[in-house]
């Protein structure tokens, strides 16, 4: 009998756990899942369909919920990337990149700083590479276009190769 006892008490500990374990996830399950507010309806997803052939010139999309665009810049001379009104926006070189503090594309960006300075040109890149949230990958982000892909395309220029333009596609993709 005494033996029996050991069996069972052995048996207790790991069966109360199991039914503790059961009840308390079927409680937590009738509560069901938390309530989400400001869903997006789906996502934007931006591809490169056509890089320009600027040697030392590579671009890639940062996906994200809204995307943006990296530029990687080993050229021989600078490089420089047109905003939306056509107006020198970025400037790169192999070892740098400065932002034009004065240009519409600069001052629509969400992250830019409100500070001002001296000059309109401003270092924010000792690297030869930047990445931002241009708004030319976003016109899809707060529409539910179904209607297909979209083109974008983002203008850059040098001294040698003239004006070229890193072109793509952004897509809606519903997450319902």
């Amino acid at each position: 009998m005494k033996h029996i006892e050991q069996i069972g008490a052995r048996l207790a500990a790991p069966v109360l756990f199991g039914l503790v374990s059961l009840s308390a996830s079927g409680l937590a399950g009738a509560h069901g899942a938390p309530e989400t507010k400001d869903v997006p309806d789906g996502i934007v997803k931006a591809r490169i369909a056509h890089q320009p052939d600027i040697p030392g010139l590579s671009a890639i999309i940062l996906d994200a919920p809204r995307p943006g665009i990296l530029l990687r810049y080993k050229g021989e001379e600078p490089l420089t990337v047109l905003g939306t009104d056509g107006e020198a926006f970025i400037r790169f070189t192999r070892t740098e990149v400065t932002v034009n503090t004065d240009s519409p594309s600069w001052k629509a960006l969400p992250n830019q700083s409100t500070e001002t300075s001296q000059t309109s040109w401003v270092t924010m890149s000792q690297s030869g590479a930047f990445g931002w949230l241009d708004s030319r990958l976003n016109v899809l982000h707060d529409s539910d276009s179904a209607d297909g892909p979209q083109t974008w395309s983002i203008a850059v220029t040098t001294t040698k190769s003239g004006t070229d333009r890193i072109e793509g596609e952004l897509t809606f993709m519903p997450i319902h």
